[in-house]
């Protein structure tokens, strides 16, 4: 219950922000929320294979609960759209997305998929994309029986700069957190 407190809190946006994410709450189909947030980090990296790795994170203070809380949104592509070559659409799946909310005594991942657009300058250290239609359901849990969303879909805005080292260390953090995914979810 204290995240919906929390997330209520958000629902501003400013600019000048690395990325700003809208969020669409279906949590009842004639109760639509809709809340966009903004993120301070924004992180990103390549693979061997050439996926995409992206990471942004919020720390935010004491919403409703009074608990302090963290924001992070991890993409990784799985295939890229390449102009002229591949038919891509916003609705075209090439993305794994999670979306986790962290307190000191609860947290929920929400993991799902959707289409990210990439752009690299040619340096290599900035990334644009583009995030569109990511559906993301509940997927790990702690404290609280009670989730934030049944279903959501993120979409938004993203400028990230490289860097290797954030975004294994925020990956890692939240894997830490929540423990390994179950085949059943």
């Amino acid at each position: 219950m204290g995240f919906v407190w929390m997330l209520a809190g958000l629902a501003g946006g400013c600019a000048g922000h690395p990325a700003v994410i809208q969020v669409v709450d279906y949590h009842a189909p004639s109760d639509v929320k809709r809340y966009q947030e903004t993120f301070d980090e924004a992180y990103y990296d390549v693979d061997d294979q050439g996926d995409v790795h992206i990471v942004l994170r919020r720390q935010a203070g004491a919403w409703g609960s009074g608990e302090d809380f963290t924001q992070v949104v991890r993409i990784k592509s799985v295939w890229r759209h390449v102009p002229g070559r591949s038919v891509s659409h916003r609705s075209a799946v090439n993305a794994q997305v999670s979306y986790f909310l962290v307190g000191a005594r609860t947290g929920e991942s929400f993991e799902g998929a959707g289409s990210v657009h990439l752009k690299v300058n040619k340096k290599g250290t900035k990334l644009t994309a583009t995030l569109d239609q990511a559906l993301v359901r509940p997927a790990r849990k702690i404290g609280s029986d009670e989730s934030v969303f049944t279903k959501a879909e993120l979409s938004g805005k993203i400028e990230a700069r490289r860097d290797r080292r954030q975004v294994v260390r925020l990956s890692n953090d939240m894997e830490r957190t929540f423990g390994p995914q179950t085949a059943n979810r």
